[in-house]
């Protein structure tokens, strides 16, 4: 029974979960019957990454098992037992540790049993299942599809969701998974398609009067604000949130909102008055014992100092963030420091490294399938090589990454904005008129994957 029951889990599992699932009428000795399978080789012992023991089973051995599940009339019920398990954890731990100094933990346990939240979210969306289970758990692992770079498989899970039958009505269930869309899609690049569930989630979440779901509705309109350019529309509900974080006693939320709040008033040319806001939300940031709400502090001061010219500032800032998410995985932002001090070693005149940091951002927003970060990763390579006596190449290639960041619905980042600026005007300087413009026409005419192929063949 045990070892059929055994079947349900995708990926190993650990002996709590085990005796959670697996033992519903308390009648079975979890810990001999492991020992008893282990002994005859029809489970394996294995060690995680926090030293936690687990269990998986030989991929032939284990589609045995759940045939046998089937066979004994418990599969639907098992699933059941385990879908609310993992579903539990999610929505009642990792939703809210997510955003406290226990955050690589769940991080890494997440790493190890996401194979087990992919089958409960499959479950969720059969027909036995349960819709508002899978809604809160995409909820709760939002953090954990940013941070660990699962942004393609993250927006496919909100996006089955949201097109399941129970969620066609408006309604605070569908509005949340409208919030679990959106802002996936906005990391995704996809920033019209983000913002209008967004919107429309908003519209839903004030007229239901839903509001422990405001603020957060708030911050997630500003970011597909701000990453369209549309800083000035940003600042009001950015600055509505990080009142209501600070009135609710959510420190970790209400950097994130100071945070975006230095960034609108960069975007909008005020770097003094960014540099205060972000120096506000650091003195907070420091007493909460987490890499991550560090580094997006230290990363934006960066910004606010290579903005202003000052790299050898920014570098410090960047390389400070390198070091604290070091060992924590954090994919998406470890590509964006790559790319940012590309710019530094391009600033200092090591056209090498800074070749080697735009081509592997390049790499890391491919494999994140970030279009955002792909088309700044090709602007930077389109400027070094220009500085490197390539203006045609360097003109067709910058054409080509303004066009894909267009067509993601974004505009540049400040401090991109102004080298992106800076290289243009270089490159007009080194052409006639005619040249310009016909290998600016050039790259604004290619689809991404032949700017991805025009970028390899370097002249």
């Amino acid at each position: 029974a045990l070892f059929a029951r055994l079947g349900v889990f995708v990926g190993g599992f650990t002996l709590e979960a085990a005796e959670a699932i697996c033992n519903p009428g308390g009648d079975v000795d979890i810990l001999d019957g492991l020992t008893s399978l282990a002994d005859n080789s029809l489970i394996r012992q294995a060690e995680s990454s926090s030293g936690e023991v687990r269990f998986d089973m030989l991929e032939t051995i284990h589609a045995f098992a759940q045939e046998q599940l089937g066979v004994r009339g418990e599969l639907e019920s098992t699933r059941q037992r385990h879908a609310r398990y993992f579903g539990e954890i999610a929505v009642d731990c990792i939703g809210f540790e997510l955003y406290s100094e226990r955050a690589l933990y769940w991080l890494d346990w997440l790493e190890c049993d996401f194979s087990n939240m992919r089958a409960t979210l499959d479950w969720c969306l059969g027909q036995s299942g349960d819709i508002e289970l899978g809604v809160q758990i995409v909820f709760a692992l939002i953090w954990f599809f940013y941070r660990r770079g699962y942004f393609i498989e993250g927006l496919t899970w909100a996006e089955r969701i949201l097109a399941s039958p129970a969620l066609q009505e408006p309604s605070p269930l569908r509005a949340l998974a409208q919030q679990n869309y959106g802002i996936l899609a906005v990391w995704k690049g996809e920033q019209d398609k983000g913002l209008a569930q967004i919107e429309e989630s908003l519209a839903v979440l004030i007229r239901t009067e839903e509001e422990q779901w405001f603020a957060p509705s708030l911050i997630s309109k500003a970011v597909a604000l701000i990453n369209m350019g549309r800083d000035h529309d940003a600042q009001p509900l950015l600055m509505q949130a990080q009142g209501l974080f600070k009135a609710m006693g959510f420190d970790y939320f209400q950097v994130i909102a100071l945070v975006h709040l230095g960034n609108v008033e960069l975007g909008l040319g005020h770097p003094g008055e960014a540099q205060r806001v972000l120096e506000e939300a650091l003195l907070i940031a420091r007493t909460l014992n987490e890499p991550w709400i560090l580094s997006f502090v230290l990363n934006n001061l960066g910004e606010v100092a290579r903005t202003q010219g000052q790299y050898d500032l920014a570098r410090t800032y960047y390389e400070e963030c390198e070091g604290l998410l070091g060992i924590t995985g954090d994919r998406g932002d470890m590509a964006r420091f790559v790319h940012s001090l590309g710019y530094v070693a391009q600033h200092e005149g090591d056209f090498d490294r800074a070749a080697t940091q735009f081509r592997e951002s390049l790499k890391l927003f491919r494999r994140l399938g970030n279009r955002r970060g792909i088309a700044e990763s090709l602007a930077g390579l389109a400027g070094l090589k220009a500085r490197g006596g390539h203006p045609l190449w360097g003109t067709t290639l910058l054409g080509a990454a303004e066009t894909l960041l267009q067509s993601t619905g974004g505009a540049w980042w400040p401090a991109d904005r102004v080298e992106v600026e800076r290289n243009r005007q270089m490159m007009q300087s080194a052409l006639n008129p005619e040249e310009f413009q016909s290998a600016w026409g050039a790259g604004t005419a290619m689809g991404i994957d032949q700017a991805l192929q025009f970028a390899a063949d370097e002249p």
